[in-house]
């Protein structure tokens, strides 16, 4: 069975360096790639990938966020990022929030290539020296467990979004919003969409 693997990136040499090393794994792995968030989003609804490289750089990014979106749609589908930002706590970060595996931008293609075997194989890929450092605090496994609905308003909320905005957005009732929005502030600590816009921030969420 044809296995097939959507890099969401940008850059155009970054897609063809992610290219190359995918098809050094597998010369018969389908690549497809994409450049924003949305598209994204809206392809890993309709098609079933074995894997995504996904950038946290895009033109409409969010972040560290952009991991709990995707996931939040292809629950099943490991999430490989890579990243210009490879500090210990990002990569933490991003795996507190699903990812299955961090890749540097500056890795050299045998890396790349290897990353790509581990998370398609079903494991991990991090460096030894994130196992000095927590799996993530309270705040972001949190954040990590809202719903694919919960995690969507916390990527609008994080953009600064009124509550009638975000209900446009997502074809949900200020309502829903609302009822969101308090699970999210739940999870951050916080009482109100200034404080949690802050916190999202902090994070690096809302980047």
């Amino acid at each position: 069975m044809l296995r097939s693997v959507l890099i969401v990136e940008d850059h155009p040499i970054c897609v063809a360096a992610l290219t190359m090393a995918a098809h050094a794994y597998d010369s018969a792995i389908e690549v497809e790639s994409l450049a924003t968030l949305k598209e994204a989003r809206e392809r890993i609804s309709q098609k079933k990938f074995d894997a995504i490289l996904l950038d946290l750089g895009l033109k409409d990014s969010q972040g560290l966020a952009n991991v709990s979106v995707l996931h939040s749609v292809g629950k099943a589908v490991p999430i490989l990022v890579v990243s210009s930002n490879d500090s210990l706590l990002v990569m933490a970060r991003a795996r507190a929030l699903g990812a299955s595996g961090f890749l540097s931008k500056a890795a050299p293609m045998s890396e790349m290539t290897r990353a790509i075997s581990a998370v398609m194989g079903g494991k991990t890929y991090f460096i030894k020296e994130l196992e000095t450092i927590g799996e993530g605090d309270a705040e972001e496994a949190a954040i990590a467990r809202l719903s694919p609905a919960q995690t969507k308003v916390m990527v609008e909320l994080a953009q600064g979004h009124a509550n009638k905005i975000i209900a446009y957005e997502l074809g949900l009732s200020e309502a829903t919003v609302k009822s969101h929005l308090s699970a999210i502030f739940k999870a951050l600590g916080v009482s109100n969409r200034a404080q949690a816009i802050l916190a999202l921030k902090a994070q690096d969420l809302g980047e």
